[in-house]
């Protein structure tokens, strides 16, 4: 189963041999996968007047691969990738005090139902899936399945293996395969087991193939319908905002919208980053270089806010995390406060980002078919609860490693207030976590979801105060300063 008229310059200070390597780059591009891309350049990305709906439909539409994805869910080499849009209220107006905290609350929000609607898709995917792998012969489910999984870029011997894990029977969570445990995985192997114990419950062989009305019927049920949610939600781990843009009216509330995008690529590596299960990524594929990821207009990075995962030209793997603040006053006292509580937020991205990866993860790998489920997209609903999701977790990991690579700042056009930006990154390493995936996998065994979140290790490590991350042996920032000011 399966706005304005201010831009930045970025400071050109590349070799020749990293200005050939972007060059050559640049000229495959169109082989590296979309999600893989650079965010746009949008020098129009703040408007007063055309809502961002109409904007993102326009941003599809003039991008081939965008609409082709939109249109088909599909990339031009047939892997499956799935295209949401949604927005969020800026709930403070410009002139007032909070208009900065909205705007950010309004992205969140955003993405959050960007999450939604990819659940929601995921769950009739999965229904579907899970239909037509008892209607088929059962000695052309596994090659089916590897197939799939390769057709979606992944590991071709990793896909035959976790094919092969899959459709093995399952006596209990303790003895499953090494390589199968991953949310995607596990959860694909849950739906699995559902199915199986539904059908030999009727009196069926589920090594036989059966009629669509009744697998239809079984996938339907309350029961099965809310372990489908449970792992339709977390399926949506990695996806990503490639684009987002903002409206503020000369009256009432602006709005922020954000186009992302999700794969099945995108989600192994995601599953990957905390689970130090790499059977399915391939290893070190170019990307571009690290600076290619971060826009130079400074109206992009007025809306490019939240977390980044990307692969820089070596093939490594690489967290960035944009964040911003404004300051109350153009002081250099409020712009200092500002730049270091723009920099908390950053860090803060990284820290959410692991935690809902750790959570998700532990949650899922946690649970037995046997077990009665809730439905898992409902953490969606609700900002306020999602983010705790998140914050129980999250808040119990120290992440070193984090290094500032940009500072930047601006004036915002609905308001001609300065905003401060900061631009932090965080180099993922499986060797960093492998101990922490053995005392998470030793810590789960027995415990419930919330208990099972013993994480150590090099890359990440317990900080039962909740405390700030300790970069003091992280790499030095070796940027060059400040921007020249703009206010």
């Amino acid at each position: 189963m399966r706005c304005s008229n201010y831009a930045g310059v970025r400071t050109l200070k590349k070799s020749v041999v990293g200005f050939a390597l972007t060059v050559a780059l640049s000229a495959n591009a169109n082989q590296l996968e979309v999600e893989q891309q650079p965010l746009a350049e949008l020098p129009n990305s703040i408007s007063g007047n055309e809502t961002v709906r109409n904007r993102m439909q326009e941003f599809i539409k003039n991008d081939e691969r965008l609409r082709r994805i939109r249109d088909t869910q599909k990339d031009e080499t047939g892997r499956s990738v799935l295209l949401f849009t949604a927005t969020g209220t800026i709930a403070a107006s410009p002139d007032n005090p909070n208009f900065m905290s909205a705007r950010i609350a309004a992205f969140e929000k955003a993405m959050l139902d960007a999450k939604s609607a990819c659940a929601s898709f995921q769950r009739d995917y999965i229904k579907g899936e899970a239909v037509l792998h008892v209607t088929r012969p059962s000695q052309d489910r596994a090659r089916a399945d590897a197939e799939q999984m390769k057709r979606e870029g992944l590991l071709q011997e990793g896909a035959a293996k976790a094919a092969t894990a899959l459709n093995t029977d399952l006596t209990s969570r303790n003895n499953m395969p090494q390589i199968i445990k991953t949310a995607a995985l596990y959860g694909e192997k849950i739906i699995n087991e559902k199915m199986r114990i539904s059908l030999t419950k009727l009196g069926l062989d589920p090594a036989r193939p059966v009629e669509q009305q009744t697998a239809r019927a079984i996938v339907e049920r309350v029961d099965f319908k809310n372990a489908v949610s449970t792992v339709a939600a977390a399926r949506c781990t990695g996806l990503k905002a490639v684009a987002a843009f903002e409206q503020n009216p000369s009256k009432g509330q602006g709005s922020v919208g954000v186009v992302t995008i999700w794969s099945e690529k995108l989600h192994a590596v995601a599953d990957a980053i905390v689970t130090n299960n790499w059977n399915l990524v391939p290893k070190k594929e170019p990307g571009h270089p690290l600076d290619d990821h971060i826009p130079s207009d400074k109206r992009t990075l007025l809306t490019t806010y939240g977390s980044q995962l990307v692969r820089d030209e070596k093939g490594d793997l690489v967290l960035l995390a944009f964040a911003q603040d404004q300051p109350r006053t153009k002081s250099q006292q409020s712009i200092d406060i500002a730049y270091k509580a723009a920099d908390t937020r950053a860090r803060g991205l990284i820290r959410s980002f692991v935690g809902e990866l750790v959570a998700t993860n532990s949650d899922l790998l946690n649970s037995e078919v046997s077990s009665d489920f809730s439905d898992g997209s409902s953490r969606y609903e609700n900002k306020d609860s999602y983010d705790q999701f998140v914050k129980t977790v999250a808040n119990s990991l120290q992440i070193s490693g984090v290094v500032r690579v940009r500072e930047w700042e601006t004036l915002h056009p609905a308001n001609n207030g300065p905003v401060v930006g900061v631009i932090v990154k965080w180099s993922v390493a499986s060797s960093q976590l492998a101990d922490q995936l053995f005392k998470m996998n030793r810590a789960s065994e027995g415990l419930k979801p919330s208990q099972a979140i013993g994480v150590s290790g090099p890359g990440l490590s317990p900080s039962p105060s909740g405390q700030q991350e300790d970069i003091r042996n992280a790499e030095s920032y070796r940027g060059q300063g400040r921007p020249a000011r703009e206010f």
